[in-house]
């Protein structure tokens, strides 16, 4: 879950950024992450409908394997 937690910090800092609303979140754990692995986060917009953003999101470890995959709506 601490993995899973990057992608709301990416949601809530960048992409939409301060003042979106999480309404959404499904998440498939794919591949273990150890202590010492460097993840790295990637949020996709899929649509934007009126004021809610699908998003597609991923977790990759330094060996580009995808560790977390899931999606994601958020209000703006």
């Amino acid at each position: 879950m601490l993995v899973a937690s990057f992608i709301s910090t990416v949601l809530g800092m960048y992409l939409p950024g301060p003042g979106s609303i999480y309404l959404e979140q499904s998440l498939r754990f794919c591949r273990p992450v150890y202590i010492g692995d460097t993840v790295t986060v990637y949020v996709i917009v899929e649509a934007i409908e009126d004021n809610i953003v699908r998003l597609s999101t991923s977790v990759l470890n330094q060996e580009r394997q995808e560790v977390v995959k899931g999606t994601a709506k958020v209000m703006i």
